[in-house]
This record gives structure tokens, C-alpha cells and sequence, in this order.
């Protein structure tokens, strides 16, 4: 369902923006979220695995992991 005239100008009246910069900013603050996430997951896994404490195809599966979560809300989010 679609805003009509009048509450689009409303909303980017009070708000200053419009409906679609506010969700373009929402998607980034998330994917950067996921991005911050990603690289401590990845920082951990590689201080674990230098250290010995997981073994490289742990680590491996890891870096998989985090980098399919990663594409796969990527295309979620912009498809």
C-alpha cells in the first residue's frame, strides 16, 4: 500500500526527508551493522585459529559463513 499525496508531503514535511531516503538509510545502517558484525566474527576466528585454539577448516567454514550471510542480506535488502 502506497502513502497518498497528502501523506508524503506530510512525512517529508515533519521529517525533512522522504520515505525512500529513510529506508535507503535504514538498509545501509543495517548491512553496515552486518559488516561490523563480520569483521569481528572474522578477526575472532583468525586470532583463534593463529593462537590454535580452531583449526584452519573451522576457520575456513567460518569465513564462509560469514561472507554467505553477508551476500545473501546484501540481496535481500537491495533486491
Amino acid at each position: 500500500m502506497s502513502m497518498s499525496p497528502q501523506q508524503l508531503s506530510a512525512f517529508q514535511a515533519m521529517g525533512g526527508f522522504t520515505p525512500q531516503q529513510s529506508a535507503t538509510f535504514f538498509i545501509a545502517l543495517v548491512l553496515a551493522a552486518a559488516l561490523i558484525f563480520a569483521a569481528w566474527a572474522l578477526g575472532s576466528g583468525y586470532r583463534g585459529w593463529a593462537t590454535g585454539q580452531i583449526s584452519q577448516a573451522k576457520f575456513v567454514g567460518l569465513a564462509l559463513k560469514v561472507t554467505l550471510i553477508y551476500i545473501l542480506l546484501t540481496f535481500l535488502l537491495l533486491h
